[in-house]
């Protein structure tokens, strides 16, 4: 369990590192990021669908999970052929779902902020604080449609370097203060290891 654990921060600790490169990326280039986006989206979605509906039809059974298998592969392929065909519509689109990853994202470090409070760390509000400071540029995100593209893109990728940043910090402490309190309270058998 404990090598699942540490496997788990090393997770976060790459994902954290991807969010302030992707948004590096998307402030420097925000116009190529957009067209790069939406074109690689469309062609990773149309390759997965094609595949998937040939592997409908190369089982020997199509029953049961298979059948989700195929309209899977179908809507894939769809998702993937608007995405190649209408880019202006999905690059309209990518900032909505991008508002409401960062959003989600918010609300899983909001939940590492009352971790920290359970556990008695004295600043576990600044967390908090990072937390609805990214929850309110996540609601930006979805709700300012007046914004130009370019502009909004440099926001999201302003909103994702500061999210980075702040799920490397929050994991630091988390990690640091976990440390210390097993130093401080130590048991003969941790419950974690228990299987």
């Amino acid at each position: 369990m404990r090598e699942f654990l540490k496997n788990m921060k090393v997770s976060f600790l790459l994902a954290s590192v991807l969010y302030i490169a992707l948004g590096l990326v998307l402030l420097i280039w925000p116009g190529i990021s957009r067209d790069l986006i939406c074109l690689s989206f469309g062609l990773l979605l149309l390759i997965y669908g094609i595949i998937t509906i040939i592997s409908f039809f190369v089982h020997d059974s199509r029953l049961g999970t298979f059948r989700f298998e195929l309209i899977l592969g179908i809507v894939a392929a769809a998702a993937g052929l608007l995405f190649l065909i209408k880019p202006e519509f999905v690059k309209s689109v990518i900032p909505v779902v991008l508002g409401i990853y960062i959003i989600i994202d918010a609300l899983l470090n909001l939940k590492r902020s009352l971790e920290l409070h359970s556990l008695q760390y004295g600043r576990w509000w600044v967390i908090l604080v990072l937390s609805l400071v990214s929850v309110a540029l996540g609601v930006l995100i979805l709700f300012r449609p007046g914004m130009t593209a370019d502009v909004l893109i440099m926001v999201i990728g302003g909103v994702f370097v500061y999210n980075g940043l702040s799920d490397l910090w929050s994991i630091f402490k988390i990690s640091r203060i976990t440390k210390e309190y097993r130093k401080n309270n130590p048991i003969i058998i941790d419950p974690i290891d228990i299987e």
